[in-house]
């Protein structure tokens, strides 16, 4: 099968992006690998699709004395190589390393895995056991939601 039809915008910053999605049924998109096959199988159907690749404050890591802030578009294989601050003597990378094979780690992110809870990944269990949270930015802002409330069964 193939995608329904949909517009494509390539978002400049995050208020860009927010902006697309306001009022409308847009699906964001980075990697493609939670997102990709799901269009296919018609399983979603939006009317248009966000491209958040190009935006570089998706892309920050912070490390800090007692937390790692990672972007939303930092993908498998950066978190399995070791770009990243490894902050979990090596949960992270172990985990990412276990990810579908090399070519879906390159493009995949962990931002696409969480934000469709991807049962192909094992991120949302492993930052539910190091008691994450995530930064969501929306219309009214950013707001902070621990992992294991983002997941809603």
């Amino acid at each position: 099968m193939k995608p329904v039809a949909f517009e494509y915008h390539r978002a400049r910053d995050s208020d860009d992006a927010v902006r697309q999605l306001v009022d409308s049924d847009a699906k964001v998109m980075a990697g493609g690998c939670s997102l990709g096959p799901m269009l296919n199988l018609r399983l979603v159907r939006p009317t248009l699709l966000v491209d958040l690749r190009h935006i570089d404050e998706l892309r920050q890591v912070s490390p800090s004395r007692d937390a790692l802030v990672v972007g939303a578009l930092r993908t498998h294989a950066e978190i399995e190589d070791g770009v990243l601050p490894d902050v979990t003597n090596g949960l992270l990378p172990h985990v990412a390393h276990r990810i579908a094979y090399r070519a879906v780690r390159n493009r995949g992110t962990m931002g696409g895995s969480v934000a469709h809870a991807d049962p192909a990944a094992d991120w949302i269990s492993t930052l539910i056991a190091l008691g994450a949270s995530l930064a969501i930015k929306g219309p009214r802002g950013v707001r902070k939601v621990m992992v294991d409330r983002f997941v809603v069964a």
